[in-house]
């Protein structure tokens, strides 16, 4: 590795228990510009935006009665106006922000399965975006899982798209500085999908994206997104009109090492911050600033102490590491 760069603290917090959920889908997510913190903690769902001012973690804390029928597979998402929607065990709750429930909507459960639903409003803050399961098919056989665009203001269905994953666990992604780029990963066991999300004139279009069978990984930026071999074998990245970049750990990583975690996401428009390991599921990880164009490694992050498995690029710069509870932000040393 060319350069060894220090990593100064900026802040952190303790944002109660943000440890057990760190690997949940809705954990960490991009929404209007704005990135967020989601966890569950005595019975409520707490909703943390992270703070524009970098001398602090979190600018905003609020908290949501945690629907009983969402099950342990629901997904919270903040919403343009203030409000929350939750989805989970066939029902979608939508929160105003004075905390009341605005209305609900009810579909079909997945039953059994490992299946998990995600929402998302629409870029006009409009509609809400939720994936439900789909109609059984002529002759028993099931065509796939649906994208549902709901009426924000009411619940009711406006439009629908057939995706071509079943039973998936799911999560809606959002471009930090591009709020018209929405993307759908949907992991179905060994199958990856992610497709761009659009919804024009009350058509909703699920359209895959990228390279087949691998997901959006972390902070999308300038119109750039990354995605992420799941296997940690190769990070690419994707922007419109720019030519496709694969970056293949055996390449330009050292000492047999290969990409972890599920959040390498841009740090500004120029870097990007992965983290890399020997093993697939190793704590024992180092954290690279890759090139934000060309993928190769420039610098490796040295820490005054840290476990975080995954960090989260913000975009503005700084980054987030997690160690149970406790939520750090940090910079490199140095840097305005």
């Amino acid at each position: 590795m060319p350069t060894r760069l220090a990593a100064e603290l900026l802040a952190e917090e303790s944002f109660p228990g943000f440890g057990e959920r760190f690997m949940w889908y809705d954990a960490f997510q991009t929404r209007a510009g704005a990135n967020w913190l989601i966890t569950e903690a005595e019975g409520e769902l707490a909703v943390g935006r992270v703070a524009d001012d970098p001398s602090l973690v979190l600018g905003d804390v609020r908290r949501w009665p945690f629907p009983p029928s969402a099950g342990q597979q629901c997904y919270a998402s903040p919403l343009p106006d203030g409000g929350l929607a939750v989805c989970g065990g066939g029902l979608v709750t939508v929160y105003g922000a004075d905390g009341r429930v605005r209305w609900t909507h009810e579909s079909e459960a997945w039953g059994g399965t490992s299946a998990s639903p995600s929402c998302i409003a629409d870029p006009a803050g409009t509609r809400l975006l939720v994936t439900v399961p789909g109609p059984e098919g002529a002759g028993g056989i099931y065509p796939g899982d649906l994208c549902v665009a709901l009426d924000l203001a009411d619940g009711r269905r406006v439009a629908q798209a057939q995706l071509p994953s079943a039973s998936a666990g799911y999560a809606f992604k959002q471009s930090i500085s591009h709020p018209s780029q929405v993307f759908l990963d949907a992991l179905q066991g060994d199958t990856f999908f992610t497709f761009a999300v659009t919804l024009q004139d009350e058509h909703l279009r699920a359209e895959p994206v990228g390279l087949p069978t691998e997901v959006i990984a972390g902070l999308s930026l300038g119109g750039a997104f990354l995605q992420l071999d799941v296997g940690g074998e190769w990070l690419s990245r994707y922007e419109p009109g720019q030519p496709d970049v694969l970056a293949e750990a055996e390449e330009v990583l050292p000492d047999d090492l290969r990409f972890v975690g599920y959040r390498t996401g841009f740090l500004d428009k120029d870097r990007v911050l992965a983290a890399v390991a020997e093993e697939e599921d190793s704590e024992d990880n180092r954290h690279l600033i890759l090139d934000g164009h060309t993928l190769q490694p420039v610098a490796e992050v040295d820490y005054p102490g840290t476990t975080c498995y995954d960090p989260l690029a913000l975009g503005d710069g700084t980054w987030l590491t997690t160690e149970g509870d406790v939520v750090r932000r940090w910079r490199v040393a140095g840097a305005e």
